[in-house]
């Protein structure tokens, strides 16, 4: 009897243990399956979290990247290497004419590599050739180019005088050398005289307070340290004293250039620097 109570009781502890045991291991494996999923969640995150930064890091360079190659130098030099590229055989002005720098020079243009219309003016922001923009500006300089059949053809459309024209109209002394002729009437006052093959005229109205003589001795004055280009047969230069209107013509084969500027300064910086 005491044989069979101890069995049992042998018996019982061994379930007990048993039971004890899986349930440890059962513990453990619910741990284990606990620290993968984190593990797995940290892994997921962190690869997220890495996909995210590089593809955060691609737009930033792709930006950059377009920025780079949308930058455009519009100063003058580019804006007439530019125009040059689509009116081929076309003399441009190289220098803007204006010795005032702080503003931006803005060009826009139209017509062909035959007969063109270009216009400069000035603003505050730097802007493309021909932006759309433009148009609104008043230009402070028009270069024409007009092609014709002939030099002949083109040649009768200058308005030019000859120095046996005026030879015997009074004398006025525009220093170096330069000896220009005086014509009056009706209260206005010219004073023309030629150098080379450019025949120059200066206009004003003693009337009005604006005789031409001073105006004749700076342009004297500037023709000293700027050459015009050399007309193949005539070249025109008309000044108006007091008027937005100082025009320089000429030509160069069967092609007349006409550069119309508000100032004589600068139309004469301009025509000199034509290439």
């Amino acid at each position: 009897m005491k044989l069979y109570k101890l069995g049992g009781i042998l018996l019982l502890s061994l379930v007990l243990v048993g039971c004890s045991n899986g349930n440890s291991s059962k513990q453990s494996s619910n741990n284990e399956s606990k620290t993968d999923m984190q593990n797995s969640s940290s892994s997921s995150s962190s690869a997220t979290s890495s996909s995210t930064t590089s593809q955060e890091s691609a737009s930033t360079t792709s930006g950059a990247n377009n920025s780079q190659s949308d930058g455009q130098s519009y100063d003058f030099s580019s804006l007439t290497q530019d125009l040059s590229s689509k009116l081929s055989d076309t003399l441009l002005p190289q220098n803007s004419g204006l010795s005032d720098t702080s503003k931006n020079i803005h060009i826009r243009y139209n017509g062909n590599s035959a007969d063109s219309n270009i216009y400069y003016s000035v603003g505050n922001d730097a802007l493309a050739l021909n932006d759309a923009s433009i148009k609104a500006e008043t230009p402070y300089t028009v270069l024409t180019k007009r092609s014709y059949s002939s030099a002949s053809d083109a040649q009768s459309h200058l308005d030019y005088t000859s120095a046996s024209e005026i030879k015997g109209l009074p004398k006025v002394n525009l220093g170096h050398s330069i000896i220009g002729h005086t014509q009056s009437g009706a209260g206005q006052q010219y004073i023309s005289w030629n150098e080379g093959n450019w025949s120059i005229s200066v206009h004003g109205s003693p009337v009005n307070n604006t005789t031409p003589k001073k105006l004749a001795i700076s342009s004297v004055d500037m023709f000293e340290s700027y050459s015009l280009p050399a007309p193949n047969t005539q070249g025109v230069v008309k000044f108006n004293v007091g008027s937005s209107s100082q025009v320089i013509t000429w030509q160069a084969g069967s092609v007349v250039y006409r550069l119309k500027a508000n100032d004589p300064a600068v139309a004469i910086r301009m025509a000199a620097s034509m290439k």
